[in-house]
């Protein structure tokens, strides 16, 4: 009997240990809306959120698909993320149908506070606008399976992961009133990216031991577009953080422009310290004091009066 009641408790705990990792909360990626009805040439908003169940993360790999035979991927915001540090940001291949990124959260995030209000776990949005159709189809939404979130645990440890993805009906023809989500969206933002800093970082095991700058904002509305990058009276240019500077003597102005969605800007300047004393400065000084020398020497003997001589 005995023998019976510890061969049903080995069981009993071997089989707990089993399906404990079942029993463990996991994150979910999900999709909304998950559901809808749109038509020829509507834009619509589709955001990408995530529900931690309870965990700590700090890192999302996404990879999305869809049907780009009825949906075009016209835009991804980072407005209002959660994901501050983008190890590889939001790319769109339109020709596969495939939307992917690499986001960080210093610090980790663990899910809305209590009394937070709103839905503070948006990863970002996704701006779809309908192709023509002469009939119902179907556009589907899928997070792909090597997708991945990663605990803030200090060791990087993937988190259990499910997915809701979403499922829409593509009708013919256009609607009465057309949808144009992103560009109301659009309008509404006039509030410039947040302020930043440039910092300037030489490494030797990056280009080269030469000067290059850093930098990085966020836009809580639209989100980041692009970045400029202007030194001295050079022209602006496209740039990513980071740039190798050109000038690497320092000396000319430096300045960073974060550009938003709804085309709202921020620029910030870096202006180089200078110098007390140039070389140049120091000769004209040693000039300025030979000369008042001579013109005090020539004073001096105009004004002695000459001795007569006996």
């Amino acid at each position: 009997m005995q023998k019976s009641k510890f061969k049903i408790k080995f069981f009993l705990l071997i089989t707990f240990f089993l399906t404990f990792p079942l029993l463990v909360s996991a994150a979910i990626l999900y999709l909304e809306p998950s559901s809808g009805e749109y038509h020829q040439d509507d834009t619509f908003i589709v955001k990408m959120r995530i529900d931690t169940e309870g965990e700590c993360i700090n890192t999302v790999k996404a990879n999305l698909s869809f049907s780009q035979n009825v949906l075009k991927a016209v835009e991804f915001s980072t407005g209002n993320s959660i994901l501050t540090l983008w190890l590889q940001s939001p790319e769109i291949n339109q020709n596969e149908g495939k939307i992917s990124f690499v986001g960080g959260v210093p610090g980790g995030f663990c899910g809305a506070l209590p009394g937070e209000p709103g839905k503070p776990n948006l990863l970002g949005k996704i701006i779809f606008k309908v192709k023509e159709t002469t009939e119902k189809k179907e556009a589907i939404l899928k997070f792909l399976e090597e997708s991945q979130v990663l605990l803030n645990d200090g060791f990087g440890t993937p988190a259990k992961l499910s997915f809701r993805n979403a499922n829409f009906e593509i009708l013919p023809g256009k609607s009465k009133i057309q949808l144009k989500e992103w560009k109301e969206e659009l309008e509404k933002d006039n509030v410039p990216p947040e302020p930043f800093e440039i910092k300037f970082i030489k490494d030797s095991m990056i280009f080269g031991g030469k000067w290059f700058i850093v930098f990085f904002t966020v836009d809580k509305q639209s989100g980041i577009d692009h970045y400029e990058v202007k030194e001295g009276k050079g022209d602006w240019k496209i740039a990513k953080s980071p740039y190798l500077l050109e000038d690497q003597d320092l000396k000319s102005i430096i300045k960073v422009k974060a550009v938003d969605k709804a085309g709202n800007e921020r620029i910030v300047e870096w202006v180089p310290k200078k110098e007390m004393f140039s070389w140049w400065t120091i000769v004209i000084i040693l000039i300025i004091f030979m000369i008042i020398v001579v013109i005090w020497k020539l004073k001096k003997k105009v004004m002695t009066p000459k001795k007569n001589k006996t």
